[in-house]
């Protein structure tokens, strides 16, 4: 995958990396690189130099005017006014010489006890920017350890470089000398060097020597959420830098840039075509994801790679009738399920026991084929059950039954109305979903279980203006209120409201943000909104008021998806590039193309 174009300056080393590093690097690099301010005039090899004349300007000094004004000014001095009351004179501006630079970009770490842990991550963000900063300039650029008695300089060309810096390990902080040794020793190279950087925690930079050098603190805040830097220089500068996931900084520091499980997520196998229109559909498990085919009538399944199995990737396929249109599409367990019209009937494929059953008039369900997106829906099921419930185009929520035990008032294919003015449908667990209804001008959030009845009634407030609800699933449903969020547009951005056992919250998205998801972590016990941006590449995570990126995309995302149970976010780009991120596992699943036309589908059998 394509790196989005404001990591593009740095593209020759992040490609080091998997995609959930880039992303997590990436941010660093995009907080620090404007911190750190212009490049010196010693590192662009001094101030330019005159050198002749340039172009004609309608600014700059009368010693620079144009010869013929001068002569427009003789002849008529009352043209020769107005043009100057008008900023009309022309001037000829002067053309500058830079001067090719000479010289190495030095960076030096403390590879003390107090940068060990995750400051290291921000030393490997400062190698990449600096070392890009001198190929900007066509400078050298070297590191070293301040620690280092044998004052050694490496150069940055690989990921083992990137490596020995995390080994780089001692259990003594720097002191003067340390610095007093370097200064010393680079007074007596021959070399000049352009730019040093120090890069540490607590450093006695007054007392090291080292002149001309810039000056970097990093430390973790005391709460630990968070790292603190601070930048010296020809400017000062300060931010707080997020601590990245867990799973992903611990790769970092470790320096498992690239693993068996990424390498397995990034396919190396693409997969026919599949519709732009119709957003992937994911499974409870979050083992499979399915797509409606674009070249053949039926759907494309993905099982996702499993590292701790090391199975990769599978794609297969399966096929219904030509005449079929498919309405509606979730997985029944491991395999999907699809609610299908053709002629006057409706077929429940791959959904055992549900024959198929007249197609209800407009006036009763509102099924329409053919459309830009495909119903909401929801199998649910115990041991004496099994139900599929469709939200239709107008708010009218029906289901259809399959029961062990046959019941006279509810034949298997009948087609029963629970509700109308449904404004969303949620699947929370295997046997229970949740569905929101307008009544009275007050929402209200229901319950329903595969055994068929409706178990609790939750008021959420007035609907006037909500236009989008989410549910986050959880095992809360079962017994009592879980967590769900009710969109209001606004001029300035979204604005959700999240609803929760404990009370409610105003969350206000930036303009252009979209949020499409409500994910409840059952580690941190917390609800965070997923989100797409205004650019549409980037997806990210909204959770007590910060905003996280998770990934982004080469291409502008047409469909995304989201599965609530499983943590799994799903998008499909223009490209057909479709992206599978965990938030659970807070890594990226799955990166395939599949854009496979049926001729070429058979050079690759």
């Amino acid at each position: 995958m394509q790196l989005p174009q404001s990591l593009q300056p740095w593209s020759d080393w992040l490609h080091w990396l998997d995609l959930e590093l880039q992303t997590v690097l990436g941010d660093c690099l995009r907080r620090l690189h404007p911190l750190l301010g212009p490049l010196s005039g010693r590192l662009q090899g001094g101030d330019p130099e005159p050198d002749g004349l340039g172009d004609l300007h309608q600014r700059g000094s009368y010693e620079r005017l144009l010869a013929s004004e001068w002569l427009l000014a003789e002849e008529l001095p009352e043209e020769f006014l107005r043009r100057a009351v008008s900023a009309e004179h022309l001037f000829v501006a002067p053309q500058y010489r830079t001067h090719q630079a000479s010289g190495t970009l030095i960076a030096l770490f403390d590879a003390g006890p107090l940068q060990l842990g995750a400051p290291r991550l921000v030393h490997l963000a400062l190698m990449i920017i600096l070392a890009q900063r001198a190929r900007a300039a066509g400078a050298e650029f070297r590191w070293g350890v301040l620690q280092d008695a044998d004052n050694q300089l490496h150069k940055l060309e690989t990921a083992v470089q990137l490596r020995h810096l995390l080994g780089q390990r001692t259990f003594q902080c720097v002191e003067p000398e340390h610095g007093q040794r370097w200064s010393e020793w680079l007074s007596a190279q021959s070399e000049p060097w352009a730019e040093c950087w120090v890069i540490g925690q607590r450093l006695p930079i007054d007392d090291m020597g080292l002149a001309g050098r810039y000056q970097v603190q990093v430390q973790q805040s005391l709460d630990g959420g968070s790292l603190e830097v601070e930048i010296s220089g020809a400017r000062r500068a300060r931010t707080c830098l997020p601590i990245p996931p867990v799973n992903a900084g611990l790769r970092l520091l470790k320096g498992e840039f690239q693993t068996p499980a990424a390498v397995e997520g990034r396919s190396a196998i693409a997969a026919p075509r599949v519709l732009l229109t119709l957003a992937p559909v994911i499974s409870d498990a979050g083992t499979h994801i399915a797509m409606v085919l674009l070249d053949q009538p039926g759907c494309l399944i993905l099982r996702l790679p499993s590292a701790a199995h090391k199975r990769p990737a599978t794609i297969h396929q399966q096929l219904w009738k030509s005449s079929c249109r498919p309405l509606a599409m979730s997985f029944v367990r491991r395999k999907p399920g699809a609610l299908l019209s053709y002629d006057d009937r409706l077929s429940f494929w791959n959904v055992g026991g549900l024959p198929d059953v007249l197609r209800p008039s407009p006036d009763v369900l509102k099924l329409p084929s053919g459309t830009a997106t495909l119903l909401a829906c929801a199998w649910l099921h115990d041991e004496n059950h099994g139900r599929y419930f469709v939200l239709d185009s107008e708010g009218r929520l029906a289901r259809w039954s399959v029961l062990r035990h046959a019941s006279p008032d509810e034949p298997p294919g009948t087609c029963l109305l629970l509700a109308d003015h449904v404004l969303g449908l949620s699947k929370v667990d295997s046997q229970t979903l949740v569905y929101v209804r307008e009544e009275a001008g007050q929402l209200l959030a229901r319950t329903a279980c595969a055994g068929g009845e409706i178990r609790q009634t939750y008021r959420l407030g007035a609907a006037a203006g909500v236009t989008q609800i989410l549910v986050a699933a959880g095992g809360h449903w079962q017994k009592d209120f879980g967590a769900c969020a009710l969109l209001t547009p606004g001029a300035a951005g979204e604005r959700w409201q999240l609803l929760t056992r404990s009370g409610s919250q105003e969350l206000r998205l930036a303009p252009r943000w979209r949020g499409f998801g409500l994910w409840h972590d059952p580690v941190r016990e917390g609800n965070s909104l997923v989100l797409l941006g205004p650019d549409r590449r980037t997806v990210a995570l909204y959770h007590s008021g910060e905003q996280r990126v998770l990934f982004s995309c080469s291409d502008e995302v047409v469909k995304s998806s989201f599965c609530s149970i499983s943590g799994l976010i799903a998008v499909l780009t223009g490209t057909r590039e479709l992206l599978v991120y965990s938030l659970a596992q807070e890594r990226m699943r799955l990166q395939i193309h599949c854009n496979l036309k049926p001729s070429e589908e058979l050079s690759h059998a």
